[in-house]
């Protein structure tokens, strides 16, 4: 069992909460934390609990393992063929099997938080979360609001901070993210060196939009073809 984006507050009761700062359709936690559980006779150790990074993208490599196929994610890379189709595609999910297993450690250190628009708004590594993209808005408003784009990226210990709450609340937080901007650089690194991977496999679509700028783009593009 698995749930998708966060909690969606602003419909509440009807919708969700969540001890998260904020909801879906923003980079902060309350709007990508979910819970997962796992019943796997054999497989995973009743009661267990883990607390490392996971991902929806992981299941398909995990299940796909767990069927037989360990290496979908290497042979999808090189082209594979199913049937009468032949497939080259970059899956970003991981292979959970082995690690759940306890076979071997866990194997997702990162995370890349995407809004909606198709941008990256955050990066997460281990402990570390890097904000480049941030929603102030707050329930409905998070819908109608744009991402501010910060200067200079916020920096959270979700270990020290899982609730986002200091940098907003605490009277130190900005001497303590002066003192952890040697964060930045590698993470702004780290991001480039992954948005490498679309020189190979480029974007399929455009994300949809509730704003007209794209009507009017697509209005311009059937005038001039004219």
């Amino acid at each position: 069992y698995s749930t998708d984006n966060g909690a969606e507050f602003f419909s509440w009761p009807d919708g969700g909460t969540t001890m998260f700062r904020n909801e879906k359709a923003t980079q902060w936690e309350g709007g990508f934390r979910v819970p997962t559980m796992i019943r796997w006779p054999g497989v995973i150790e009743p009661g267990t609990v883990i607390n490392d990074i996971g991902a929806h993208e992981d299941m398909l490599a995990t299940l796909l393992a767990a069927a037989g196929d360990p290496n979908v994610k290497e042979e999808l890379l090189k082209g594979k063929k199913v049937g009468d189709i032949n497939y080259k595609v970059h899956l970003d999910g991981y292979n959970l099997l082995p690690a759940l297993k306890g076979e071997a450690e866990w194997p997702r250190q990162d995370f890349l938080y995407w809004t909606d628009d198709g941008n990256v708004a955050a990066l997460r590594y281990k402990d570390w979360k890097v904000t480049f993209l941030k929603q102030n808005a707050e329930g409905i408003d998070v819908w109608r609001k744009p991402f501010e784009a910060l200067r200079a990226p916020m920096l959270t210990n979700l270990r020290m901070d899982p609730f986002e709450r200091a940098e907003h609340e605490s009277i130190d937080y900005n001497h303590w993210w002066v003192d952890h901007m040697f964060a930045i650089a590698p993470a702004s690194a780290y991001i480039g060196q992954w948005l490498q991977s679309f020189r190979e496999f480029p974007p399929r679509q455009k994300p949809g939009s509730f704003n007209l700028d794209r009507v009017m783009e697509s209005i311009a593009r059937g005038a001039g073809d004219k």
